[in-house]
């Protein structure tokens, strides 16, 4: 895909929903099937993520697996992102670092989940805040190195028309109010827990799950939980 045909059409599109399908098909074509979307910092200026934690096509297994390891504080990915301007390659920052036995296993789970050929792009904004998008190939055998320029050009302009569309929608739309409950219900959606096992968590049917997701899903105007869950640390209903 021309990156100028991709700046065409995710600046003609219509949401913030449309503008992730687009760069899903973009990345797609260099061999990427695999995307994180995440906030890897808080915004100085307030409490709240001013930024997406979670717009993914990551296996669910792996999310939960990731979460219930608490390897968010040991990520290197992560880590490394923050600490760097430019977009990187898993294998060369691995090379670059002495990484710990828990970064190792971080890395090598990832991989035994089918994350391959990685690639890191760390967006830093204007109040230090840091939002990162990783890449990969659930097949493996792409070369990240050589598409590292192009996938660069097409992160930024996918993460500045996203946000756009995130702060138009938070202008035009009255405030949002969700029930304790449905917070609670959707900060479970966060960690990548099923209907089921949220149902389990907090003590209630999965249809009584379903019933809170719908109301959530309506009063968000969202097409599906991850979408909820991104508009809503986006707003601050629910924290990372």
């Amino acid at each position: 895909m021309r990156i100028s045909e991709f700046i065409d059409s995710t600046n003609a599109a219509k949401s913030a929903e449309e503008v992730f399908h687009l760069y899903e098909k973009a990345v797609a074509y260099y061999g990427f099937d695999r995307i994180m979307y995440s906030a890897l910092t808080r915004h100085p200026a307030h409490d709240s993520i001013s930024t997406p934690s979670i717009m993914r096509n990551y296996p669910d297994d792996w999310i939960n697996h990731y979460v219930e390891k608490g390897y968010i504080q040991t990520d290197p990915v992560r880590k490394y992102g923050i600490a760097t301007r430019g977009p990187f390659t898993w294998e060369g920052m691995e090379e670059k670092l002495q990484l710990s036995p828990a970064q190792k296993d971080v890395m090598n789970g990832g991989r035994e989940a089918g994350l391959h050929n990685g690639i890191g792009v760390p967006l830093h904004g204007p109040f230090g805040e840091v939002v990162g998008v990783g890449l990969a190939s659930s097949t493996g055998g792409v070369d990240p190195k050589e598409h590292l320029s192009a996938i660069h050009l097409l992160t930024v302009q996918f993460h500045t028309v996203y946000m756009a569309h995130l702060e138009i929608e938070k202008r035009a739309r009255p405030p949002v109010r969700l029930t304790p409950r449905e917070r609670e219900v959707l900060q479970w959606c966060k960690e990548g827990k099923s209907n089921w096992a949220i149902g389990e968590i907090l003590h209630i049917s999965e249809h009584g799950v379903d019933f809170h997701l719908r109301n959530i899903l309506s009063k968000l105007n969202a097409e599906s939980r991850i979408t909820a869950v991104v508009k809503a640390l986006y707003f601050g209903l629910i924290t990372i």
